[in-house]
């Protein structure tokens, strides 16, 4: 992209894409909610609520996932990647509508693949997330329908709308 994405405009608010994600995330009720950033990075205002943890910024999204799991209290944690300008809450609701147990997880799939960076992680995955990591893989796709496949299964969305994510000024 060139520049940091959690600071682009959103196309219809304006807001920074970070504030309009940690805003969609809050109308499902979570119990709190966490921002993973790279040591250093500027982020807009966070509201009080927002706990905010880093990692280093080289081992891409999964690290993020893997710093927020290590703060988390819960059982299950909710991924949304801040660069998903049209995700939804009906999005999250359908994640959020599945019965998990408390070693299971489920992430969003569509006709294009599977979409791990809107997901509910387990905490229970952490140790296996971090030996992914440490193995040199980085990517949660193939962690997730390759060694985790049967801890993490998918909901299916037709359209694809709400996943495409901004990688290059292009997509904007």
């Amino acid at each position: 992209m060139g520049r940091d994405k959690a600071l682009l405009p959103h196309p219809t608010t304006g807001q920074p894409l970070l504030r309009r994600q940690l805003d969609l995330i809050a109308t499902v009720n979570p119990a709190s909610r966490l921002v993973s950033a790279r040591e250093g990075q500027e982020l807009p205002l966070l509201p009080s609520d927002v706990i905010r943890m880093n990692d280093d910024g080289s081992s891409g999204p999964l690290a993020g996932i893997i710093a927020a799991l290590k703060v988390w209290q819960g059982e299950h944690l909710l991924i949304v990647a801040v660069d998903l300008p049209q995700l939804t809450t009906t999005v999250l609701e359908q994640l959020l509508a599945r019965d998990l147990d408390r070693d299971c997880g489920v992430y969003a799939e569509t006709p294009l693949g599977p979409e791990p960076l809107v997901s509910i992680v387990p905490a229970t995955l952490l140790p296996k997330l971090a030996a992914h990591l440490a193995s040199g893989d980085r990517s949660p796709r193939r962690l997730f329908t390759g060694p985790l496949a049967s801890q993490m299964s998918s909901v299916f969305f037709e359209d694809t709308s709400p996943f495409r994510n901004w990688n290059k000024p292009d997509d904007i």
